[in-house]
């Protein structure tokens, strides 16, 4: 692993814990959910352009966040079983940082909570040992 991309996994695991420190806090009002919001958008940037990294070390084409998270899925970064979950990731990340509704952030709030957490801790686990 190059140093560029050990330093990109360095600082996603770092966007991670502070994600996971969010998380593991009661959420009380919307400045909460508006932290769990931001950390989680940070952490996907991070991810995304760590893909995008690896992708082009590989003499793959990655420009920007989809076609990076389909170079992640062709090179198995990201397993078959948690494609859908990272494009949704996408959507809502897209969505959130574009728009604020109410409604929304709380259901983007419980898909972190239920299912993004740890699809990106899986995968993270997994690129430690790329």
């Amino acid at each position: 692993m190059s140093d560029k991309i050990k330093n990109s996994v360095n600082n996603l695991e770092a966007a991670y814990a502070k994600l996971d420190e969010y998380l593991a806090l009661p959420i009380e009002n919307d400045r909460d959910r508006s932290g769990i919001i931001k950390a989680f958008e940070f952490t996907f940037e991070l991810a995304w352009k760590t893909f995008q990294k690896i992708a082009i070390d590989e003499g793959l084409e990655a420009g920007g966040p989809k076609s990076s998270l389909k170079q992640a899925f062709k090179l198995n970064i990201i397993t078959n079983d948690q494609e859908s979950i990272w494009l949704q990731m996408l959507e809502d990340r897209n969505l959130m940082s574009r728009t604020y509704r109410d409604k929304l952030s709380k259901t983007v709030v419980e898909r972190i909570q239920s299912q993004y957490k740890d699809a990106i801790k899986n995968t993270f686990q997994g690129l430690k040992n790329w």
